[in-house]
């Protein structure tokens, strides 16, 4: 018979080698396996998500690959370039006058998007009949392109001109992984993007009085701000910006003031107000106000300057 200490190893190295291996089975076999299983599924999910994003992608590229022969050159100094120029072709063709068109800044549209969107601004001077034309060219232009803001300014003399000054966005887009279809060059073509094709169905636009002022001569007054109170050796003076003609008009106290309808005099300055006489009664004028937006103060507020 084994004695007791002999069955006691046995029984102990029979422990060790089934621990040892359950530990080697488990560490060099199952648990890699799941890595690897769970590692597989990983990239089957990525891989079925890339498929689908691709499928998308085609699909969204089927339905709107009108608007890759739309887009303007992904090239940013050819987009300078012709579009100023196609711009400027555009205004004088139009009929407009004094012509002036800027490329600004261009950017990524939206931020971190392979679109780029290109900034112009215009200035020139026109009719509303003009502009009505320029507008309806422009938005039958093939181009991806807005106008994102205007200001029209009534010219003074002249009831039926107008100072425009307009900015413009352009979008060129990405096309990768397909090649650009027109290359550096710029679309053409017209687009049906109003509701009607007729100019004359426009045209009745510049027949409203979409602005009474032009139509009817302007007040040169209501364009006559009161931009500054500045004092200069030891003396006041009131500094008016003029708009119409980005003049500016100076006063010191007593000086008369004439401007459009209006016609009066300095009587009192103060921080960021003066007095005006007018006919006999006193208007107060804060900064930033044109002159007819003064304000009548009553006879008992008068006082009377030395």
């Amino acid at each position: 018979m084994p004695s007791r200490n002999f069955i006691l190893i046995v029984c102990l190295a029979l422990f060790l080698v089934w621990y040892v291996s359950t530990w080697a089975y488990q560490t060099h076999y199952l648990e890699p396996r799941k890595r690897l299983g769970d590692e597989i599924a990983k990239l089957s999910g990525e891989i079925a998500r890339g498929k689908s994003d691709r499928d998308t992608m085609n699909q969204f590229n089927m339905q709107n690959q009108g608007f890759y022969y739309r887009t303007l050159p992904q090239v940013p100094n050819e987009v300078r370039f012709q579009y100023s120029l196609w711009l400027l072709e555009l205004l004088q063709y139009s009929g407009l006058e004094n012509n002036n068109v800027e490329h600004g800044s261009h950017f990524r549209s939206p931020p971190n998007s392979p679109n780029w969107t290109f900034q112009f601004s215009i200035r020139c001077t026109g009719s509303l009949s003009q502009l009505s034309y320029f507008l309806f060219e422009f938005y039958c232009a093939p181009f991806l392109h807005r106008i994102t803001s205007m200001t029209l300014t009534p010219i003074e003399g002249n009831p039926e001109q107008l100072s425009l000054s307009m900015t413009v966005n352009a979008l060129a887009l990405n096309t990768y992984p397909y090649p650009p279809p027109l290359g550096n060059q710029m679309p053409t073509g017209y687009i049906g993007r109003l509701v009607s094709n007729d100019l004359t169905t426009y045209q009745v636009i510049a027949n409203r009085n979409l602005l009474q002022t032009a139509r009817g001569g302007i007040d040169r007054a209501d364009y006559t701000f009161l931009t500054g109170i500045i004092e200069l050796d030891k003396q006041t003076e009131v500094w008016f910006s003029v708009r119409t003609d980005d003049s500016v008009i100076k006063a010191k106290l007593g000086d008369p003031i004439q401007s459009g309808s209006f016609s009066g005099r300095v009587v009192e300055i103060l921080d960021r107000d003066i007095v005006l006489e007018r006919n006999g009664e006193r208007w107060l004028l804060t900064t930033g106000e044109s002159l007819n937006e003064a304000f009548a103060l009553p006879p008992e507020t008068a006082v009377r300057s030395e």
